[in-house]
């Protein structure tokens, strides 16, 4: 058997690994005497074209939409969920090195014990045509992790240690954790990554947040294997028009923007492209049961 083969069936292995081992810390971490409750929501967001507000599409236009749909199991020491993405990037210039299909399925949740929180994800993020051949490489696993100590047991504040790829390559940063609850509502921050506040009956939420994340790519011809890094600044403000009862979901509408949005990804004339898209206005629209 070739060194290739190996290579793959490692992947694999590896790849089963980090898709079971977050039911496995579920299990451990969910206490058994406390309530729980799940829940299921589907999500959609449209971006405007990168290069509005021409009138007609242009031959460099970018277009960029997300389908989502996941499922959480919330107790009052830990949430569990899991989460499924699809995000159609067009880029109409060059010849990259992907079809631009980005599907993204990632397990994981939160855990808090007395002083210390930890927020941990993993999964697998590539190009359509790698799962639609099998054809995987290392890159396509994917996780982000948190760690936080709070001062006391009373206090606010935490700080802690945070790895992801919203910045680019996987990097550690220092985290500061504020949250607060009172008469004017609900507020988060996680810096550097995450400011958000919700009203009072959670009616309206507004966030600031830095998002991004790496995919595995692999071209038609299958011969070149790289990664696309996406990575944006969003601001997003949502209003809850009607919330859910019995069979009746409860909906939820939204409008923002994303800033300074960039993408990395392989080209197959040029080589690496690091392409600044700018900004965009995005809407969203979400489903909760």
């Amino acid at each position: 058997m070739d060194a290739g083969r190996w290579y793959r069936i490692g992947n694999l292995a590896r790849l089963r690994f980090f898709i079971v081992a977050p039911f496995l810390v579920a299990i451990l971490a969910m206490p058994c005497a406390v309530q729980a409750s799940n829940s299921f929501y589907l999500l959609y967001r449209q971006w405007q074209p990168y290069d509005w507000p021409e009138d007609l599409p242009s031959a460099s236009e970018v277009t960029r939409s997300q389908r989502g749909l996941g499922w959480q199991h919330q107790n009052s020491a830990s949430t569990f969920d899991i989460d499924y993405d699809y995000q159609p990037l067009r880029i109409r210039t060059g010849e990259p090195a992907h079809n631009g299909h980005l599907h993204r399925l990632t397990f994981g949740g939160d855990w808090q014990h007395r002083l210390y929180r930890a927020e941990a994800r993993a999964g697998v993020a590539g190009t359509s045509n790698m799962f639609k051949y099998r054809d995987f490489h290392g890159d396509v696993l994917n996780g982000r992790i948190a760690l936080y100590r709070a001062m006391d047991e009373t206090s606010p504040l935490s700080v802690g240690l945070g790895g992801d790829h919203r910045f680019g390559s996987f990097r550690w940063l220092p985290r500061i954790r504020w949250q607060q609850r009172n008469e004017n509502g609900y507020w988060l921050l996680d810096l550097p990554v995450l400011i958000q506040w919700q009203s009072p009956r959670e009616l309206w939420t507004f966030r600031v947040e830095r998002d991004g994340d790496r995919w595995a790519t692999l071209d038609k011809a299958r011969e070149v294997e790289g990664a696309l890094y996406f990575r944006e600044w969003r601001t997003e403000l949502t209003y809850r028009i009607l919330r859910g009862h019995g069979p009746w979901p409860t909906l939820t509408v939204g409008i923002g923007a994303s800033f300074d949005t960039r993408v990395q990804y392989e080209d197959l004339n040029t080589g690496t492209i690091d392409l600044s898209l700018g900004d965009a206005l995005v809407g969203s629209l979400r489903l909760d049961w």
